[in-house]
């Protein structure tokens, strides 16, 4: 979100406060500039920007870019993630971008020349940001016209899309730091969500009030409603049956009064189920995970019938091992996905977008790039086409797809633990307390201790251990805070390169 809406420079600026604060202590400058790929000059300009930048988002200076010696760092008694989405909020809001697609969301426009016009930008730029918007708008049958004969919005097109695009933009952009719907009556804002809510954090609440928001407007205000695949009633049905979906009383009314049928004020609700599932985890709980997998597998509908064929076969081919809770969830978030190829068959998963990658980030993709081409061939090969599109046009749903049943390997229970030799010489208690931390730390599922130096994985000891090249943690002292912290993060390393 941040590559379409900020320029090159803001995106820099953003990238060295993300580098700054996470570097705790402090960077010099030469490192700063070799991680950013800029000059040692251009990082004094950014760094000045910067600081005016903040000072301006937080107008009680509550935020300080300082040196301290030869380094650079954040300063704050604020929350990071506060601050870095506060600042991505910054630099998108003051993009010309981002102001014209703003414009379209709140009022109709009779022309490009006015919407140009309202915003003082030039009419060639205008038309410029236009263009790109309507290309990246295209694969959702979506648009912005001028010659609307409703006049109600420039974005037309499919408005199952339009709700599933703006879900995603408006949350993207804001995350929860304002509220983006000023237009939109106090009493609305104050309904109920009309979805279960209860094992949700207070983003993903924030989160699923925008969602509420933009329906309800799009519902009361604007009576534009969608149109599902009758093909795709069947599956929905069966959430609702489990975790029903219930729109507050005085929006059912106000539709009634508009002639809407009971029918389509359900699918309306139907459809909302499914996309705040679709962008928000832990909506259902495990219990109803199971439940919704077991009606789903004892339906034979078409797609829940080959998600059963295509999860038990990739089990058997790798020879996976999983809980009852695991395989529900494993099971609800493939259909979940075959959901999304089948009925908007749209080449954007909306996940793992790469501009949300730091630019001084070595690789976004850890582990699964190792089994990344084994997982697609397994797809392709177990793909049935006549049910669902070709899924080598679409290949970011490929991707997402192996991704999730990389998530079936790393959560089954066929790995083994990591095997531990403890050996302390400083006193007789020492080799009990060290093990029953780690223990602390790390499940007995996760570690095993062992005595046998030659089926160790890794050696924890305060002596050199002769005729062994098993990676090797010398721990001297248990006092040690500092020496724990990085016993624990060496052993993480190593459980996680023995998923490998």
């Amino acid at each position: 979100m941040q590559e379409l809406f900020m320029k090159k420079n803001e995106q820099l600026r953003f990238e060295l406060l993300k580098l700054l604060i996470y570097s705790k202590k402090g960077l010099p400058t030469n490192e700063v500039s070799q991680k950013l790929s800029i000059p040692n000059h251009s990082f004094y300009i950014y760094r000045s920007q910067l600081e005016d930048d903040l000072a301006s988002a937080f107008k009680d200076n509550s935020v300080i870019l300082e040196k301290k010696e030869t380094d650079y760092l954040i300063t704050s008694t604020l929350n990071t993630s506060y601050i870095i989405d506060t600042m991505r909020l910054y630099y998108i809001k003051i993009s010309q971008t981002f102001s014209i697609l703003n414009a379209l969301s709140y009022r109709y426009y009779d022309s490009a020349e006015e919407l140009s016009q309202n915003l003082n930008l030039s009419l060639s730029h205008t038309y410029k940001i236009l263009g790109l918007f309507n290309k990246l708008l295209e694969p959702f049958d979506i648009s912005i016209n001028f010659s609307s004969k409703k006049k109600q919005s420039n974005i037309i097109g499919n408005e199952q899309n339009r709700r599933l695009v703006m879900f995603y933009v408006y949350w993207s952009v804001y995350k929860g730091i304002e509220w983006p719907f000023n237009f939109l009556p106090t009493s609305l804002q104050s309904l109920p969500v009309p979805i279960n809510s209860q094992l949700l954090s207070p983003s993903q609440k924030a989160r699923l009030n925008y969602f509420q928001s933009i329906t309800y407007w799009h519902l009361s205000y604007k009576l534009e409603l969608i149109s599902l695949s009758k093909d795709f009633l069947p599956y929905l049905k069966i959430f609702q049956q489990v975790s029903p979906t219930s729109f507050a009383d005085i929006i059912k009314d106000s539709l009634r009064k508009r002639h809407v049928s009971d029918e389509h004020i359900y699918e309306e609700e139907l459809f909302f189920g499914f996309l705040a599932r679709f962008f928000i985890s832990n909506i259902d709980s495990p219990t109803n995970k199971i439940l919704i997998t077991t009606m789903l597998i004892e339906s034979s509908l078409p797609i829940a019938t080959f998600t059963s064929r295509f999860l038990n076969d990739f089990l058997k081919k790798y020879n996976v091992s999983l809980t009852q809770e695991s395989y529900s969830t494993s099971y609800y978030l493939i259909i979940i996905h075959l959901f999304y190829v089948k009925f908007f068959n749209i080449d954007s998963p909306f996940s793992e977008i790469s501009d949300d990658i730091p630019i001084m980030a070595e690789t976004s993709d850890g582990l699964f790039q190792i089994h990344e081409a084994e997982l697609t061939k397994f797809i392709h090969k177990n793909w049935n086409s006549e049910l669902f599109p070709s899924i080598s046009t679409i290949p970011s749903l490929v991707t997402y797809l192996a991704k999730l049943l990389y998530l079936v390997l790393i959560t089954s229970n066929k790995h083994r633990p990591l095997n531990v030799l403890i050996q302390h010489s400083k006193s007789i208690y020492g080799y009990d307390l060290i093990k029953n931390i780690l223990l602390i730390f790390f499940k007995d599922t996760t570690l095993r201790i062992t005595f046998d130096i030659n089926e160790a994985d890794i050696i924890i000891s305060d002596s050199f251990e002769k005729n062994s090249d098993k990676p090797f943690f010398y721990f001297e002292h248990p006092e040690d805070s500092e020496a724990w912290k990085n016993l624990i993060s060496f052993i993480s390393k190593e459980l996680y390169f023995l998923l490998t």
